[in-house]
């Protein structure tokens, strides 16, 4: 693959997009901004949209790169393959559906100057809309901190050290769908390096407007759900294979309930029939309480049911992710610059 000549600047703002046409053009407008005030150069990544996105984001001063091969696309790829053309000392994940909030790169900056040990920073992501039960986790987490924070890991985009990303061998794992900025804070964070997440807002999110049934259906389809047991799997037998478990507890918690339930049933003896009528009583008792415990902490039935079978469904995908073969995550991915 060839690569045009890349143009020096401070920080490169990676955007990874697929059919945002709605969305694209008040991204590019606040990253444009953004770079132009920090010395910086912005990088649309496209996975080969099949809209106006490429189109539109051509009237911008930006660079644009697009995946050669449909079976290469995906959340992590885009981000390393912006990577692949990137320049800039420093790294920002964006999505096409954010807009930065001026002002916070700079202050990013100034901690990453400060802290030279600090491989990342991030700020709250603001959903304009909470729509959803995944727009509320956002808001509960990632929209909602009041002091600088230290964590294990940044979501929703933030700005990296090139020199930190150097020395855990790549941004993000191109086989993951999904959790791509997780598994590289695991990955920095077992080098030494820390994260910090500041109580400045750093994006502003739109999303899709979809409910939680239709999120699911989504992620089912083009395959994110898989991701889950992907990075399990990539975590396995790693320093930081603890922090993926616990950022990935429904897909560990969910079958050791059967698990249990089944080897209960099984100790207490009998035959066959005494067995799976045990155990199903087993099953029904202990998902019952897990539901009762679901409503009273969200105050909604109906959103604590669709938490059991939610678990359920990206368990089973989990499964599938966890059985897939990886190959090495640093290979060039083939792309095309656009001019």
């Amino acid at each position: 693959m060839s690569i045009a000549m890349k143009r020096k600047g401070s920080v490169s703002i990676l955007i990874k997009a697929f059919n945002e046409e709605a969305r694209i053009a008040n991204c590019l407008v606040a990253a444009v901004r953004e770079a132009q005030s920090i010395d910086g150069e912005v990088i649309l990544v496209d996975s080969l949209s099949t809209d106006r996105t490429v189109e539109i984001a051509g009237s911008y001063p930006i660079r644009i790169v697009q995946f050669s091969r449909t079976e290469d696309c995906g959340c992590g790829a885009a981000v390393q393959l912006g990577y692949q053309f990137a320049a800039g000392e420093y790294i920002y994940v964006l999505d096409g559906d954010m807009e930065l909030q001026p002002g916070f790169i700079a202050r990013a900056l100034e901690v990453l100057a400060a802290e030279p040990d600090v491989a990342g920073v991030g700020g709250k992501l603001l959903d304009t809309q909470i729509r959803n039960a995944m727009d509320a986790k956002r808001a509960e987490t990632v929209g909602s901190v009041n002091d600088p924070t230290e964590v294990n890991k940044l979501g929703g985009g933030g700005l990296y050290r090139r020199e930190a990303i150097e020395s855990v061998g790549y941004l993000a794992h191109r086989w993951l769908p999904a959790f791509e900025e997780a598994e590289l804070g695991f990955r920095l964070r077992a080098a030494g390096w820390r994260l910090f997440r500041l109580p400045d807002v750093a994006v502003l999110h739109t999303g899709h407007a979809e409910s939680n049934w239709g999120i699911l259906r989504r992620l089912w389809k083009s395959g994110r759900a898989h991701a889950g047991g992907i990075l399990l799997r990539l975590a396995f037998g790693k320093t930081w294979w603890w922090h993926a478990v616990r950022n990935q507890w429904p897909l560990v918690f969910t079958p050791a309930i059967h698990l249990t339930t089944f080897g209960i049933a099984v100790m207490r003896g009998g035959g066959l029939p005494d067995t799976l009528e045990a155990w199903l009583f087993l099953e029904f008792g202990a998902w019952m309480c897990i539901w009762l415990a679901l409503c009273i902490k969200k105050r909604n039935m109906a959103l604590a049911g669709f938490s059991l079978v939610n678990w359920h469904i990206l368990t089973v995908a989990a499964l599938l992710g966890a059985s897939r073969a990886l190959a090495d995550p640093n290979a060039p991915i083939a792309a095309r610059e656009i001019t």
